[in-house]
């Protein structure tokens, strides 16, 4: 009975971790088959059409400043993790502090200026980047730089220092890592064509936004969900085994 149980929660517990994984994957056929565009070669794209379209980011509302470094830049995400035993994250041992996004509309013109314009407005409930990421790495007894001591203070529940983790040797140290949309960078965004952002034709809701390519976007997505859907297999294996023993 209890071991029917346990199997029971294992397996659970594996098919959401499973679900975890795979669910970044899901725009990967999408996107594979899509052709890469201009932003003005999609103009007579029907609406709901989903369109893979690469240009040059600008700035059509207020910039933004970035958490950690203060760039200015069109939307950011951040996250903040520390390194802890027994703790399961992206490094093994790294586990997760706080995380947070912010993102404004923007356009893509083409990649050499030639104009274009294509509205791009993120949905802020499902915005997430694959861009390269700047890491601020701060040791257990080191102190912040001055801005993200400045961002720890007014983060609420974001103790300033490490507590008793930073008494163990090699253990405490924090990244602050951050990843952005810049002015003038060019990136690949795709997604489902809305002809009513900011009056005209644009995208908008929840967009695949990277400075990769769609191979590179792919294995990357790839090489995350690998981990965890490791972890969903053993998961559900023992139980499998618990409910059938």
């Amino acid at each position: 009975m209890y071991l029917t149980l346990l199997g029971a929660l294992f397996a659970g517990l594996g098919l959401a971790m499973a679900w975890y994984g795979l669910r970044p994957l899901a725009v990967l056929p999408r996107l594979l088959r899509a052709e890469v565009r201009r932003p003005e070669a999609v103009t007579d794209a029907d609406e709901g059409a989903f369109v893979a379209i690469r240009g040059t980011a600008r700035a059509s509302d207020e910039v933004l400043s970035a958490p950690f470094t203060g760039d200015d830049c069109l939307g950011f995400e951040f996250e903040v993790t520390e390194r802890q035993p027994f703790a399961i994250g992206v490094s093994w041992l790294d586990t997760h502090l706080d995380d947070g996004v912010a993102t404004g509309p923007f356009t893509l013109d083409g990649p050499d200026g030639s104009g274009g314009d294509l509205a791009v407005r993120p949905s802020p409930r499902r915005f997430a980047l694959d861009t390269a990421s700047t890491v601020v790495r701060v040791g257990a007894k080191e102190t912040p730089p001055d801005r993200v001591r400045r961002f720890v203070d007014a983060r609420e529940g974001l103790d300033p220092v490490a507590g008793w983790i930073a008494a163990i040797p090699f253990f405490g140290a924090r990244r602050y890592v951050e990843r952005r949309i810049d002015p003038g960078e060019t990136y690949l965004v795709a997604g489902r064509v809305d002809r009513e952002v900011g009056g005209g034709l644009g995208l908008a809701g929840d967009l695949v936004i990277t400075d990769r390519s769609v191979r590179g976007l792919a294995l990357s997505r790839l090489w995350r969900a690998a981990f965890p859907l490791l972890v969903a297999a053993v998961f559900v294996a023992v139980g499998l085994w618990a409910i059938a023993a």
